[in-house]
């Protein structure tokens, strides 16, 4: 079985369960779309819910680890000493640049 014909499969056969839900409903159609609009609506909030408690316990999670395994470095700090300064280049000739009085 390919994956196009399973895909096909699987989108007539949510297609065909919609049209029998629909006709075999005891409601009228509105009243139908009325309460699936309901039923999206709390699905969507209890997603979003979900997803924001996901986010916290993540970020939680995080700041716990970079606090035990202290993963922020220090910057380092850097002194000027004649071992680690280039020295001035001494030029044999003028260099190429002239400045206009």
């Amino acid at each position: 079985m390919s994956k196009a014909s399973f895909g096909f499969g699987a989108v007539l056969g949510a297609l065909v369960g919609t049209a029998a839900a629909y006709l075999f409903a005891p409601q009228s159609g509105e009243e139908f779309q009325d309460e699936m609009r309901l039923k999206a609506k709390e699905v969507k909030k209890k997603a979003i819910i979900r997803m924001d408690e996901a986010v916290m316990e993540t970020e939680i999670w995080l700041d716990q680890k970079m606090t035990e395994q202290d993963i922020r470095n220090e910057p380092v700090k850097y002194e000027r000493t004649p071992d680690n300064v280039a020295p001035a280049p001494s030029y044999t000739e003028s260099p190429d640049i002239f400045i206009e009085d």
